[in-house]
């Protein structure tokens, strides 16, 4: 039950920032996703980040039964954490929180260090659990891994890009891992 919750609040995530992304008419390249908490159509936006917040936390309680290894524990507590963030960046952003200029106070680095913090505890419990999902696990968190210097690239005129293929490699993993563990405590249910 946790786990189907999870894909499936991870799978409206995106579906929900592609819908307020339309209707504001905001550039998806230049951007940034803050700007969508600050339309007419915000509270929107507001739900999906709500609403991928909860998946974190259906994630880490439905990995309770599946316990693999010392970092395991942790693991699930930073997705918790990593929800706690991601729903005060649903407040900050919706109250008109400054992310740049001399008043910046971005949280989004504080999510994707909690969350790259838990691929990582993870990662080898998932590889003992299965290795698809291990392989699946780790070539996300590369690719995490990858992203971070790549901000230093980023100009204000692609920020918005940099941000949504942050937020695709952060969803495909949320998506794949929810999917990869449902089909592994299906298969062990029939056995």
């Amino acid at each position: 039950m946790w786990l189907r919750f999870a894909f499936t609040a991870s799978l409206l995530t995106p579906f929900l920032h592609i819908v307020v992304l339309l209707i504001s008419g905001q550039d998806a390249v230049a951007t940034p996703i803050i700007e969508l908490s600050r339309h007419k159509w915000g509270n929107l936006h507001t739900l999906e980040l709500v609403l991928f917040g909860a998946a974190h936390v259906a994630l880490a309680i439905g990995l309770g039964g599946l316990d693999r290894g010392r970092l395991w524990p942790y693991g699930r507590v930073l997705l918790v954490a990593s929800s706690l963030v991601l729903i005060y960046i649903a407040y900050f952003f919706a109250a008109d929180g400054t992310v740049s200029g001399p008043a910046a106070n971005d949280p989004l680095w504080l999510v994707a260090t909690l969350t790259g913090l838990a691929m990582g505890a993870l990662q080898p419990g998932l590889s003992r659990l299965s290795r698809q999902l291990g392989l699946f696990s780790a070539i996300c968190l590369g690719v995490w891994l990858w992203l971070i210097p790549l901000i230093l690239l980023v100009n204000d005129g692609w920020v918005g890009a940099y941000e949504r293929l942050v937020g695709l490699v952060y969803v495909t993993w949320m998506v794949g891992l929810t999917l990869g563990l449902m089909r592994r405590v299906r298969m062990t249910s029939v056995h």
